[in-house]
């Protein structure tokens, strides 16, 4: 395995820890360092911490949304939704024309959630929505074994190799041992990895000393420190990201997961499986092939990646001896009546 696979191998496993990663690998420190500041990023390398949200107090849940106004509107509510009512990911179904999101918020504020989508829907900005609890929604490790970093590419014969992977839930922990700093921390990780305590300390107004204390604490909700790759350059002409589902769950993650350019995988706990893959076009014939000879397919979506957007955790929903707050039930008549006059202007644009 040549030097910067190996990097990126142990980065995953330790994080940014040149030190570690150099023992563990025999790649001298700064070529560690230059491969993962330099050489990554320039490649289109991307790479942020992986949290397990229920060790925080938070379940996620798939929700799918129909309406009638034009993608790039509803992507347009949707974003302000990531601000403050616990969205964290969304992308738009171009084949079924829905959206399918992902909200991550204490399920005791589900209910909530439902009523909130009711009134969106009564006011006519969706037409309809599915709401599904999810047993986990985890990011891949990546594979270094079937990439090659010398020319930037995939390498084509990653069917030959068996890939086997446990499949892990996120299991919902009774009680919050996490204080407003660390969220804080958890935040800025998702963002960077490369953060160091100096700046950490600078964004979060306390000091070196505090941002020390609460580091370590936070890694404990980081399972993985996730690697993505998407090619730098109009990354839209030469990969095509899809959605595979089917409710055939074992047989469906062995074939996913085996799939290196599968980047994240999740399941309801109605018994339903999805994979979500960056494929090169010259891959695609031969994925769909693979696919269709070993699986019944139950669902195949191509993402419109102009309306796709992931975010960060709630931060500022959370408050210090009073854990997360519940944004539909404190100002369900502000939220209502501004989605109201977004969608509103929305439909006015739309009718002309």
């Amino acid at each position: 395995m040549e030097a910067t696979a190996k990097v990126v191998d142990a980065l995953m496993k330790y994080g940014p820890r040149y030190s570690k990663i150099s023992r563990e690998t025999g790649v001298p420190i700064p070529t560690v360092r230059y491969i993962l500041t330099k050489r990554l990023p320039k490649l289109g390398f991307s790479s942020w911490a992986a949290i397990n949200c229920g060790t925080i107090g938070l379940q996620r849940y798939l929700v799918t949304l129909s309406s009638r106004l034009p993608p790039k509107y509803l992507s347009s509510l949707l974003r302000m939704l990531g601000e403050f009512m616990y969205l964290t990911y969304y992308t738009y179904l171009m084949k079924d024309r829905k959206f399918l999101t992902i909200f991550t918020l204490p399920p005791k504020y589900v209910d909530d959630l439902m009523e909130f989508l009711e009134n969106l829907k009564s006011m006519g900005i969706i037409n309809d929505y599915t709401i599904e609890k999810l047993l986990y929604r985890r990011i891949l490790p990546f594979r270094v074994d079937c990439f090659d970093f010398k020319r930037g590419v995939w390498r084509q014969d990653w069917f030959n190799r068996e890939y086997r992977l446990p499949e892990i839930y996120e299991e919902l922990q009774p009680t919050i041992n996490f204080d407003k700093i660390d969220i804080l921390i958890l935040k800025e990780l998702q963002k960077n990895i490369f953060v160091k305590y100096v700046e950490l300390a600078k964004k979060l107004g306390v000091s070196r000393q505090t941002v020390k204390r609460h580091y370590q604490h936070a890694l404990k909700a980081v399972y993985m420190y996730a690697v993505t790759w998407l090619p730098p350059w109009n990354p839209d002409l030469i990969s095509t990201p899809i959605l595979v589902g089917s409710t055939n769950v074992e047989r469906a993650r062995q074939l996913v997961i085996n799939i290196p350019f599968t980047y994240a995988e999740m399941r309801t706990v109605d018994g339903e499986y999805y994979g979500l893959m960056v494929v090169p076009s010259i891959a695609l014939y031969r994925i769909l092939k693979f696919l269709s000879e070993g699986l019944i397919i139950d669902k195949l979506e191509f993402m419109d990646m102009e309306n796709t957007l992931g975010f960060s955790i709630h931060s500022n929903l959370f408050i210090e001896k009073t854990g997360w707050l519940n944004p539909y039930r404190i100002s369900i008549e502000k939220i209502v009546e501004k989605v109201g006059m977004f969608g509103k202007g929305f439909s006015e644009e739309a009718s002309r």
